[in-house]
């Protein structure tokens, strides 16, 4: 049987670009209307663009997933337009590479509040309006294997991201009664513009070329970096009913290189 998610509704925050536009792309393929939700509302744009040119439908919007009033109005006008949202991706996110020494509050405080305050306000406003429209629905959280295993010069992108883990069981176990399921995603080495900063940071700490440095990210197993497209068609099962006994979870999908 083929995956569909015809007559379903996603919201994808930071979906203008890298990770999110891919898992996007991948719920439209898959026959879901698509929110495609940015900071950045030019790439918002292209990426509904993009979706509707091949035959999809999306809206695009500009998104701070840390303003509650932003996250109030975008599910309304969604609503409004395909009738519910029903699949809610949470893969906005930021990370900051520095010496733990060297980390301000100021930017402490950014990767939180991105990383884990916008995914606690979107889940509520999901919950919320599930409830007043009597549906349920899924939740997928995007978290990284960096909140399972950790990372150097990442402690506050590390903490942000067990937060997300620990949230989407907790999630998982309220919001069960309401018909909605939650789990998560820890994606490891993905193919993004965010991932080709971190290889630029490293190549400007300790020297080298950030494309080979990118290159030595690749998982051993896999022998290569982790497609947009792959999450997307994980995010899109975890999305579907084929996934209804997997609750609570927190799925590595990093090509074998997290152990647990």
């Amino acid at each position: 049987m083929e995956l569909s998610l015809i007559k379903r509704t996603a919201l994808v925050t930071g979906s203008g670009r890298g990770m999110g536009k891919g898992i996007a792309q991948v719920l439209s393929e898959a026959g879901a209307n698509i929110i495609v939700a940015d900071i950045n509302e030019t790439q918002a744009t292209e990426t509904a663009e993009l979706i509707n040119n091949k035959g999809g439908k999306a809206l695009a919007f500009r998104l701070d997933v840390t303003d509650p009033v932003q996250v109030h109005q975008i599910f309304g006008d969604g609503i409004n337009t395909f009738g519910k949202i029903d699949i809610l991706v949470n893969n906005a996110g930021v990370t900051r590479m520095n010496e733990f020494l060297s980390i301000s509050l100021d930017e402490y405080q950014q990767i939180f509040d991105v990383n884990t305050k916008g995914t606690f306000i979107c889940c509520q406003e999901f919950a919320r309006r599930a409830i007043d429209g009597k549906y349920g629905g899924n939740i997928v959280n995007i978290a990284s294997n960096a909140g399972k295993v950790g990372f150097s010069n990442q402690f506050h992108y590390n903490a942000a991201k067990a937060a997300v883990i620990n949230m989407t069981r907790n999630l998982s176990l309220e919001l069960a009664p309401l018909g909605i399921t939650v789990n998560a995603i820890c994606p490891g080495a993905v193919e993004t513009e965010m991932l080709f900063d971190v290889a630029k940071w490293v190549s400007h700490k300790f020297g080298g070329d950030a494309e080979e440095i990118m290159k030595t990210f690749a998982p051993p197993q896999l022998g290569r970096l982790v497609q947009t497209s792959e999450i997307g068609k994980i995010v899109a099962f975890l999305a579907s009913d084929y996934s209804s006994i997997i609750r609570g979870q927190s799925i590595n999908v990093d090509g074998g290189a997290t152990p647990y």
